[in-house]
């Protein structure tokens, strides 16, 4: 009352003063009166509704009305719940789809107002709170193959139930879609339905007559259809076949199914979706249980086996034939897996066909090309093979792309070589080398690390060998080094002489051979006088191109993890490591070379002149 008091008194037109807190403002008292009036009237004013109405429920009651023997109508009653949320105003509540033919719409047994906007009956209402709607409409129905329908869209409501009445002598089989709760009862000559449905969408009702115990029980019994896909592999000693058959099956499901198998054949493995249990009897006989009845389609897979002859013989294609089906047919794919040669004899009841024509389900599990194709369209079709074994023919395992040599060549008649060779391998645990008479090993080296060469029992050096990485399909080379020596004959005090050297004889072939030889800077060979297996040449050719050949550089992670392993298990010698050595180059170079050493003693020589001992 006192701060009222003070306002009252205060000057309309106050104003404030600058000596005051900043704080503070100072308002005159009409403004103020104002400002209150206003913020209490906001404060009193309702909140508007979240929509302007609301279906709490809907409730349908139909009849079918029979017209020149065929259900042509239906009639419905219906009784929708309404609530208009706005305080004053009109509403626009839809209520029934267009496609329908309204007869009355009332409320309190009163006519309303309705029009048609977006498809959709409209009531026009500015009648508040919640009432009735009592609608009379009616709905066509569709007869088609023995089966009659009635759709119509629904209105949104909170909860729709639907009754339905439909004369009939006989008992009918309905089907509501979507519906949540369905019953069908007998009341007088008719048949009727009720049924909870979804708030939203359309309303479908279709019936048919009901088909009696006996004939359903007779319709019930599945058809079964199958296509068989049988791939067979023959490989030394032993058929094995992948069998893959597709079923169709219609009217009813099947937990069980039975196969006969080829007799000998042993049963491997049965895969297929929802496989319980499978049991191979003595007869021969297949039974797949499965923890549902299967229908449509459905896919099982098999896998069997036999010990065949390793000479070869008469044999015939295993098919497995399904029992208890309507018909099966199939196709067979036939393919080696070994040196053996196969033909087809004279089939029964299936024809030869181009491989290519072969369905996926047998060219597609398999990456060995298939020789033969058959085609089948009985159970009981035969398809005899003739297998002709072939000895195995020894192969390369083993190649060394390049044989590169330097040789150091002193007055004193001392030789110091080393040779580089790029190894393709692929099994092979040695590398064996004949090194020439009285040469000396100083070291070798594998993939750029030293190993420990190993004597055998014929004076060869072993070489301990890695396997070749594969790379883009191919295998990639590696380095094998050694370093040896070799104590020949002094040059003569006349300065003329025969130098005279071998290589290192492997025991696999090479392609390339590339030796340098260095003499001291003031050597005079006589031009004519080179001999040996391998041509002098001024340049070396290196005929062979970088990119053919995956080279591995000695110090790849992939070589040398593999040399580290074998050099832990003693697959690299045992004892102290070898020292490496590095080979002094100097002189005037003398070049040799050779394509394709298969083994032989790879030698040079020529003849000198003008050398002097220091």
């Amino acid at each position: 009352m006192v701060i009222l008091a003070l306002l009252t008194a205060a000057p309309p037109r106050a104003k404030a003063n600058f000596q005051d807190p900043p704080e503070r403002v100072v308002i005159g008292l009409d403004q103020f009166l104002d400002m209150y009036e206003k913020a209490k009237a906001k404060a009193d004013q309702p909140e508007a509704p979240p929509r302007t109405h609301a279906l709490s429920s809907a409730a349908y009651e139909g009849e079918v009305l029979i017209q020149d023997g065929e259900p042509r109508f239906a009639r419905f009653n219906a009784k929708l719940r309404v609530e208009v949320l706005l305080d004053k105003g009109w509403a626009r509540i839809p209520v029934l789809p267009a496609t329908v033919a309204l007869h009355a719409a009332k409320v309190n047994g009163k006519e309303v107002a309705m029009v048609i906007e977006d498809g959709f009956y409209t009531l026009i209402t500015e009648q508040k709170g919640a009432f009735d709607l009592n609608l009379d409409f009616g709905a066509s129905v569709s007869t088609a193959n023995g089966q009659s329908s009635i759709a119509f869209e629904l209105a949104g409501s909170g909860a729709t139930t639907l009754r339905l009445k439909v004369p009939a002598n006989e008992d009918l089989d309905f089907a509501v879609a979507n519906a949540h709760l369905q019953s069908d009862q007998v009341v007088g000559n008719f048949r009727q339905v009720e049924a909870t449905l979804p708030s939203t969408g359309t309303m479908l009702v279709s019936w048919q007559r009901e088909i009696p115990v006996e004939a359903a029980a007779a319709k019930q019994q599945s058809q079964v259809y199958a296509e068989v896909y049988t791939l067979v592999g023959i490989s030394d000693g032993l058929m094995r076949a992948t069998t893959t058959i597709e079923h169709t099956i219609l009217f009813a499901g099947k937990e069980k199914l039975e196969f006969k198998v080829p007799k000998g054949m042993t049963l491997v493995d049965v895969q297929g979706a929802g496989l319980r249990d499978w049991n191979h009897k003595d007869d021969g006989t297949l039974e797949v249980l499965l923890n549902y009845a299967a229908e449509g389609n459905y896919t099982l897979t098999m896998t069997t086996e036999r010990v065949v002859s390793t000479t070869g013989g008469d044999l015939s294609a295993p098919i497995v034939q399904p029992i208890g089906v309507e018909r099966a047919k199939g196709w067979v794919g036939v393919e080696s897996r070994g040196n053996l040669e196969i033909q087809g004899g004279d089939v029964v009841q299936a024809t030869p066909v181009d491989v290519r024509s072969l369905p996926a389900a047998i060219l597609g599990i398999t990456e060995q090309p298939v020789l033969l194709g058959y085609k089948y369209l009985t159970g009981e079709a035969s398809v005899p093979l003739k297998i002709q074994q072939h000895d195995d023919v020894d192969v390369l395992v083993t190649l060394l792309d390049e044989t590169r040599a330097r040789t150091m060549w002193t007055p004193e008649g001392r030789r110091l070589t080393s040779v580089v060779y790029q190894v393709r391998n692929n099994r092979k645990q040695f590398l064996r080398l004949s090194l020439p008479d009285q040469a000396e090993l100083w070291s070798a080296s594998v993939g750029g690390r030293a190993v420990q060469p190993a004597s055998a029992p014929d004076g060869q050096i072993l070489i301990p060998l890695v396997r070749s990485q594969a790379t883009g399909g191919a295998l990639a080379a590696f380095e094998v080094e050694v370093v040896y020596v070799e104590n020949g004959t002094p040059v003569p005090e006349s300065g003329k002489g025969t130098f005279v050297a071998t290589l290192p004889t492997p025991d696999v072939p090479s392609t390339y051979v590339a030796w340098t030889v260095y003499a001291p800077g003031d050597t005079k060979i006589k031009r004519r006088s080179y001999a040996g297996n391998l041509a002098h040449v001024d340049y070396l050719s290196n005929p062979i191109p970088t990119g053919t050949v995956a080279y591995i550089e000695t110090v790849t992670p992939e070589v040398q993890q593999q040399a580290n392993v074998q050099a832990g298990g003693g697959g690299m010698g045992e004892g102290a490591v070898p020292v490496p050595v590095s080979l002094p180059l100097q002189g005037k170079e003398v070049n040799f070379e050779k394509l394709i050493a298969l083994g032989e003693t790879l030698e040079v020589s020529f003849e000198y002149k003008g050398l002097k001992r220091k």
